[in-house]
């Protein structure tokens, strides 16, 4: 998801965002599992003299509704363009997909495209221009600046010029539930902080575990993401990570304060076991392990996968207390320059930026469409609030991700230190873009 998880490599004299490992946040990664792909592969790109018959991405989109996501994309691609081959070459390799990728990008040898979040987008521009190609004239031809969500199009623009294609928009402050148990207990999903520890009291009360978690790092700053933002005030939360005003030691002691609260009384007794990650956390609340998940709304894709219905088994809304703050994360595709399929590239650029491939995609990635004028009764009616809830959100704010971070809520749960989990932050603070 995940990313979605915004980890970086450096690899060959290049940061790359790439992710190898299993289970992140805006966007998760395996290093196996289903292969989105158009058919076999034919070729590794590189050959600038190849004739423009297929496209290469590089995609860490393999886990379980990733990869049908993915493989929705190409549908309506190769709907338009039968004769063209696309394969995502990052899951039909069982090396390692950064570091081929880096190797591939250093040595001039580029696939058409490669997956990256929005994020990454400006620190991989300043450090190697040359690996992006600008994409002002394609979405000036396709009529996108009025279309693509303002913040959205500034978060792929570096100096005035867009650099990758916006793809979907996941929000990372998010509450899954269980619909069953809370109509067992009479329960309304809470819309304040104070109204989520009152049905985790009620839950708990009950013999249910009201939240379900994991003491990994990453998944624990996603569920700080979702409480934060209520403790602190929107206001203040947007400041603080958009490095506008780092003075907040009060509201963000009161916020690790409030995570240590929930972490002591109400999360799962196996949240600690090396195992248990988002997935597991995900499948507590459909197994009714568990009431409640606070992660990002790619859980939202997985737990389709697992059979659940949109709105009918599950219920997905915006984080207690900070239902007007959408906290997101974007994944976008860039084209290298080299590229050696450059026009079907574009192309698939095209696709992925069409309201087809944007409700296509989206109906299974978990996620929101970039685009202001997506038809919204294509999407299921969770997809369709949590649409409207960007759109109206009072605050949009790209989430700003760092390892050093993940690793201080991972030894916060073990050694449940607020004081060290605090300086991690005073000592690497959120930067401007």
């Amino acid at each position: 998801m995940k990313n979605i998880l915004f980890a970086t490599a450096v690899c060959s004299g290049l940061v790359l965002g790439m992710l190898g490992c299993s289970s992140d946040s805006g966007g998760n990664a395996t290093s196996g599992g289903t292969t989105a792909s158009g058919g076999s592969t034919t070729g590794t790109g590189g050959d600038s003299g190849a004739a423009d018959d297929q496209v290469e991405l590089f995609s860490w989109w393999i886990a379980p509704g990733e990869a049908e996501a993915l493989q929705a994309l190409f549908d309506v691609y190769k709907s338009a363009h039968p004769a063209v081959h696309i394969f995502n070459a990052a899951a039909q390799t069982s090396n390692d997909a950064r570091a081929l990728l880096a190797d591939r990008l250093a040595a001039n040898s580029p696939p058409d495209l490669f997956q990256e979040s929005a994020y990454n987008i400006a620190p991989l521009y300043k450090a190697t221009p040359t690996q992006f190609q600008s994409l002002d004239a394609l979405v000036d031809q396709l009529g996108l600046r009025d279309l693509i969500i303002p913040e959205i199009l500034a978060d792929v623009s570096v100096d005035g010029h867009i650099h990758a294609m916006p793809v979907n928009v996941h929000r990372e402050n998010t509450l899954l539930y269980n619909k069953s148990i809370f109509a067992a207990h009479n329960l309304q999903p809470p819309t304040t902080l104070a109204e989520l520890l009152q049905v985790c009291d009620t839950l708990k009360s009950a013999g249910v575990t009201p939240i379900a978690t994991s003491d990994q790092g990453l998944i624990l700053r996603v569920m700080f993401e979702s409480l934060g933002p209520a403790s602190m005030g929107i206001e203040n939360y947007r400041d603080y990570f958009s490095g506008a005003n780092l003075d907040q030691e009060t509201a963000f002691r009161g916020a690790i304060d409030t995570l240590a609260n929930i972490m002591d009384k109400y999360v799962n007794s196996n949240a600690s076991d090396p195992a248990f990650g988002w997935t597991e956390a995900a499948q507590a609340v459909y197994k009714g392990d568990a009431a409640m998940f606070l992660h990002g709304d790619w859980a939202k894709a997985y737990l389709v996968q697992l059979g659940w219905t949109p709105g009918v088994d599950f219920g997905v809304a915006g984080a207690p207390g900070a239902s007007d703050m959408f906290l997101y994360g974007v994944d976008t595709f860039a084209m290298p320059e080299g590229a050696p399929h450059p026009e079907s590239a574009r192309q698939f650029l095209e696709t992925v930026a069409s309201p087809a491939g944007q409700v296509a995609f989206n109906k299974l990635k978990g996620s929101s469409p970039i685009r202001l004028d997506v038809p919204k009764e294509q999407l299921d009616t969770l997809g369709q609030a949590t649409l409207d809830d960007l759109q109206k959100a009072k605050v949009r704010m790209l989430m700003p991700s760092r390892p050093v971070w993940d690793d201080a809520f991972a030894a916060f749960a073990m050694n449940k230190n607020k004081e060290a989990l605090y300086q991690a932050f005073v000592t690497n603070p959120p930067a401007p873009k």
